[in-house]
């Protein structure tokens, strides 16, 4: 949570003068004497960022003329400039990005929007963690909001489950062929943020049940796709692939009947 003194505007109201009154000091110190403040920190901490900030302040009266903040015109702004990224344009946006994330508070909706767009958009991976990891240098907040967005999306793609509703067979192939693309791109995000140092002991946590599952895929064409993507993390974090992914390879060779699945894991393991 951002210090209670932040000067803060919304709608004409300065919170700043809200939180340093007397009659707030009193209230909160009271609060305080009965309530783990802890508590309440990580509850603000963890609340949901509203992906519809662009929509505050729309008058439905066409006279008025929409309020748009300055913190929504630098969110957008520093969101345009991040899908503008490419090789070619990146020394050149990256400090105009991070001149632009100028609060606290700003953090957290870009962290989350760089998440998304990793797991979506693999190609740019490594553009977007040079952004993550220069935030993580000069805004110590980021850390913060990297630790959250991880067991986000790690819960999201690893520990909930798929509904079993009234989708057809095409819908529900979609939907499924989606959650593989967006745990390859997370797999390759978090590979990337631990190779440059920004996130620490979060790579096993993924790749054990990216592998561990693989058993479990039916079909041969997503069973490649995961193979495929083992093997670029592969070559871009280890020196040496660990034993126990060698080993859960293997079995998965042995069981395998595709050809085409076992040249694959022969080439994984460099036989």
């Amino acid at each position: 949570m951002g210090d209670f003194t932040s000067e803060v505007f919304l709608n004409g109201v300065d919170f700043n003068t809200i939180f340093s009154s007397d009659d707030f000091l009193n209230k909160y110190s009271k609060y305080k004497e009965k309530t783990n403040i802890n508590d309440l920190i990580d509850f603000l901490d963890n609340i949901e960022t509203n992906k519809k900030y662009y929509r505050m302040n729309i008058h439905k009266n066409k006279r008025y003329k929409q309020v748009v903040t300055e913190d929504t015109s630098c969110i957008k702004t520093v969101n345009s400039m991040i899908n503008r990224l490419t090789e070619i344009n990146y020394e050149v946006l990256k400090p105009q990005i991070l001149e632009n994330i100028n609060k606290d508070y700003i953090i957290p909706y870009i962290v989350e929007s760089i998440f998304e767009k990793s797991i979506l958009h693999h190609r740019y991976i490594n553009l977007y963690v040079g952004i993550l990891k220069d935030m993580n240098k000069c805004l110590p907040k980021t850390q913060k909001e990297l630790n959250k967005m991880y067991y986000k999306y790690y819960n999201i793609l690893f520990n909930d489950r798929i509904i079993d509703d009234d989708r057809n067979d095409y819908q529900r192939l979609c939907d499924k062929n989606k959650r593989t693309d967006n745990i390859i791109g997370f797999s390759l995000l978090i590979t990337h943020l631990e190779k440059e140092k920004v996130l620490k002991g979060y790579i096993d946590k993924v790749l054990e049940p990216f592998l561990n599952g693989l058993s479990d895929v039916e079909d041969n064409v997503e069973l490649y796709q995961r193979l495929l993507s083992f093997e670029n993390i592969s070559k871009i974090y280890f020196t040496l692939i660990p034993k126990k992914y060698l080993d859960i390879l293997r079995n998965l060779q042995e069981e395998c009947d595709s050809p085409k699945i076992r040249f694959k894991i022969m080439d994984i393991l460099g036989e």
